[in-house]
């Protein structure tokens, strides 16, 4: 299971905040500074939205490794990111949730060490672009470029899908859920949700940070079986 404390990035490390607005009038602002925070209308809830078109247990955000997360919960009236009905997706800066009568913008914060002091900016989604497409280039050399997944069991049976995005999806929502997360150090299979681990070579991963794919390893999450290769460097 994923702990719950809170998430220590240290200097000079993007952190993201929620702000939070009801017609127009700023709510509050709260920072993601855990692996899980919940959003309901539960007074237990990391971000209360005291209104009856929240449910009480509404959605979750849940970072994986720098990347968030957002899922919907079951909740009665649904959750919308940037205008579309969602389910679980990633989760970035410039993005906007509205739960119920909210509004909540993800925003990113960088905290930066200047003069003995710690100092926090607040950057534009456009200039947190910019700067992961930098890191992006640098980063690019450790990196398989992409990688495919052959299924061989499941709704997807005989079908391939390439992966050459940060995060993949295999499972049924509501079921056992995992993503193959895409790091400098190569694709991560970590579990997301359901009752069952997932399996590598028929053998169970419970690990909290995921575990590294090797090429020819044989998946499965659920009903779904897959092999995973990828592809050469230039």
């Amino acid at each position: 299971m994923i702990s719950l404390q809170p998430v220590d990035r240290g200097p000079g490390v993007t952190m993201e905040k929620l702000v939070i607005n009801k017609e127009s009038v700023l709510v509050d602002e709260i920072a993601v500074d855990k692996q899980i925070v919940s959003i309901g209308r539960d007074a237990d809830s990391d971000v209360q939205l005291n209104d009856p078109s929240v449910s009480r247990n509404h959605a979750s955000i849940r970072r994986i490794y720098t990347d968030l997360y957002i899922e919907d919960l079951g909740s009665t009236n649904g959750t919308q990111l940037n205008g579309r009905s969602i389910t679980k997706h990633v989760l970035k800066a410039g993005d906007r949730l509205v739960i119920g009568t909210y509004h909540i913008d993800v925003v990113a914060e960088v905290e930066e060490e200047e003069d003995d002091l710690d100092k926090t900016v607040v950057i534009q989604p456009a200039a947190v672009a910019a700067a992961r497409k930098k890191h992006a280039k640098t980063a690019r050399k450790l990196l398989p470029k992409s990688a495919t997944l052959r299924f061989f069991r499941g709704p997807n049976k005989g079908n391939m899908e390439r992966i050459d995005r940060s995060l993949f999806t295999i499972g049924k929502p509501g079921e056992n859920v995992a993503v193959i997360a895409r790091r400098p150090q190569g694709f991560y299979l970590l579990h997301i949700g359901g009752s069952s681990f997932p399996r590598i070579n028929n053998k169970e991963i419970d690990s909290k940070g995921g575990v590294q794919l090797q090429e020819g390893d044989v998946l499965e999450v659920g009903d779904f079986m897959a092999e995973i290769s990828f592809a050469q460097e230039a």
